[in-house]
């Protein structure tokens, strides 16, 4: 896959604010660790040396940033505070929590958010972690833990360690690993959430004697600040904070990939195999190196292969295993599972965070699919226009006619909606339309099925341009009901999925449209386009002509984005069709009889 730099940016909607989620940068995958089923027992770990779960209040300095009342910034106490749930966190130790509110952003509301603040919250003494009585061995390989609630919106939500009495300060973990909850999708946090941070790589045992731990919440678009919606907090609750030794032997898997040159996918037509790259990004959180630490793969329940012997890892570092031979498929259809494991020879005392999904994706006739079939979200643009879709690399020279779109079941039966095909320049990283699909009417129908968007005419794929961009998009209708909403499934690296908004603006995304390349050969060879009809100008001040060449009586419609017909007639020459009563925008109109039919947009001004 081609590189490609785009606005590193994401757009979402909440409805009870109508918010509009502004610049996002994303940022590296943060060592916490998330428990994932296994069949492994661990054993008992570190030693716990140091915990706090906010009954006495004074053990911890809150700066609120000159905001007062307890809608703004952090509270200790066991009321939920805020707008956004009613109950709070649901934490082990039950009592009082830590709460991070900023007003409310609901319609009507008296105190809406404040702009311009920074909310810390501090533990008030250091904390001497190598000399406390649980820790026999005076070590500083520790790691912090604690319970949190909430959910991410624009904000940015960071964890803090000072080891210099609070001169200066390390960002040792963020929300940016977590997804935008948004009126077009994400999730909040789970309730509780069980976050590890490992603090090894930042402590040694003389630093470790003087620790002080911050939570601190503010925007994460500061160059937005003068927008209330980059304000808006639904809720940070914290709460059961404690500090733990580190296992003897733990080899975490921070990140892991799969794919053909940077990208992967669930459906690959025959046509377009490629060979599949594995590796993992993995990290020692454990006291002692780890040693003889690989990466194995399975295919189909047979070892393909490993990576290679003899990588240590020392205590606190990370390092990057990959195979240096890839998978290639058999170019035949079929299905396929990649099992991946990692192995060294200490007896993981952790083994629940170094598990890698199993990874299945099948070899096709005909569709070429980035996501993984499952649909688990959306992305909508609330009746602006809009386009969606993924990338896609070519290996082979292909011609394609069809792109299958799964829609959203919000979509308004009636959106006219369209299918198109980028390719990239490789000098700009601009996207330059190879091909568009007619004009499609969403039907009740389409929203529990694939919709095909034929294109007007077959788009010779090339394996020397490789990377192309395929998108279904709506031009909206100013943004009150009619909408496209796509659903999505599973999720994207950075800069390989791509949204544009109504500014024609690209932005990335990183869940994965469930857009789709069709390569069926057969789509077109019974299409019967009304041939001898024209229509102009356009764009248009209002008068139209819709020219006929065809010596038949043809049927003429014209509808409004929202799917109103706003004229209708019948004749057998040329006609004008008078717009300019129904005001400025964009219109479909539609021309056919029994024979076939011809649909274009026309742009009043």
């Amino acid at each position: 896959m081609k590189k490609i730099y785009l606005s590193a940016l994401f757009l979402g909607m909440i409805a009870s604010a109508n918010a509009q989620e502004a610049a996002q940068k994303m940022n590296d995958l943060q060592l916490n660790e998330v428990a994932a089923p296994t069949t492994f027992a661990p054993k008992a770990l570190g030693v716990e040396v140091w915990n706090n779960n906010f009954d006495n209040p004074a053990d911890w300095t809150i700066d609120n940033d000159g905001q007062t009342g307890a809608a703004f910034g952090w509270t200790i106490d066991a009321t939920s505070d805020g707008w956004w749930s009613a109950n709070g966190i649901t934490s082990t130790s039950g009592g009082n929590f830590a709460e991070l509110s900023n007003g409310d952003p609901q319609t009507g509301s008296t105190s809406p958010q404040a702009l311009n603040v920074v909310y810390t919250m501090t533990t008030a003494m250091p904390i001497d972690v190598v000399n406390a009585p649980a820790n026999t061995a005076n070590t500083s390989d520790v790691t912090l833990q604690y319970q949190e609630f909430g959910a991410r919106f624009n904000d940015l939500q960071e964890v803090q360690i000072s080891t210099d009495g609070g001169t200066t300060w390390t960002t040792v973990r963020n929300n940016l690993d977590y997804s935008v909850l948004s009126a077009s999708g994400g999730s909040a946090y789970a309730n509780p959430e069980n976050v590890s941070i490992n603090l090894a790589p930042y402590l040694d045992n003389t630093t470790a004697q003087n620790l002080l731990i911050r939570f601190s919440w503010t925007t994460n678009f500061p160059s937005l600040a003068t927008n209330p919606n980059v304000w808006i907090a639904y809720g940070w609750y914290i709460d059961d904070v404690k500090i733990v030794t580190n296992p003897d032997n733990d080899i975490e898997v921070t990140s892991n990939y799969f794919g053909s040159e940077g990208l992967y996918y669930y459906q690959i037509p025959t046509t377009q195999v490629a060979p599949i790259d594995f590796s993992a990004n993995v990290f020692n959180g454990g006291i002692n190196a780890q040693d003889e630490v690989q990466l194995n793969v399975s295919v189909d329940g047979t070892a393909f292969g490993s990576s290679a012997a003899g990588n240590t890892i020392a205590s606190g570092a990370s390092d990057s295993i990959f195979l240096t031979t890839p998978y290639t498929p058999a170019a035949t259809v079929g299905s396929h599972t990649i099992t991946q494991t990692i192995t060294q020879t200490q007896v993981d005392d952790v083994p629940t965070n170094n598990v890698i999904s199993d990874y299945t994706f099948q070899v096709t006739d005909l569709i070429y699919a980035r996501d993984n079939g499952t649909a688990d979200g959306q992305r909508g643009n609330q009746g602006l226009a809009f386009e969606s879709g993924n990338l896609f690399d070519i290996w082979a020279d292909q011609q394609v006619r069809a792109i299958d779109v799964q829609l959203h079941n919000t979509t308004n039966v009636g959106t006219f909606i369209y299918g198109k095909i980028y390719s990239i320049d490789a000098a700009t990283g601009d996207f330059i339309e190879e091909g568009v699909s007619d004009y499609h009417e969403v039907t009740a129908q389409d929203l529990t099925g694939t919709v095909t968007l034929e294109l007007y005419s077959w788009v010779q794929l090339t394996a020397a341009t490789q990377t192309y961009l395929v998108v279904v998009g709506s031009d909206g209708d100013g943004g009150t009901t009619n909408d496209l909403v796509v659903k999505t499934a599973g999720a994207s690296e950075i800069q390989t999925t791509f949204f544009k908004d109504e500014s024609d603006t690209w932005f990335y995304s990183t869940a994965t449209p469930m857009v789709r390349l069709n390569f069926n050969p057969t789509i077109g060879l019974n299409e019967n386009v009304l041939e001898g009809v024209s229509i102009y100008p356009n764009p248009s001040e209002g008068i139209v002509t819709v020219s006929n060449d065809n010596n038949t009586t043809n049927t003429i419609e014209v509808f409004n984005l929202v799917g109103e017909r706003v004229y209708s007639t019948t004749a057998s020459t040329s006609t004008q069709i008078d717009l300019s009563a129904n005001g400025t925008g964009v219109y479909i109109v539609k021309v056919y009889n029994e024979k076939g039919s011809f649909v274009e947009r026309v742009v009043i001004k």
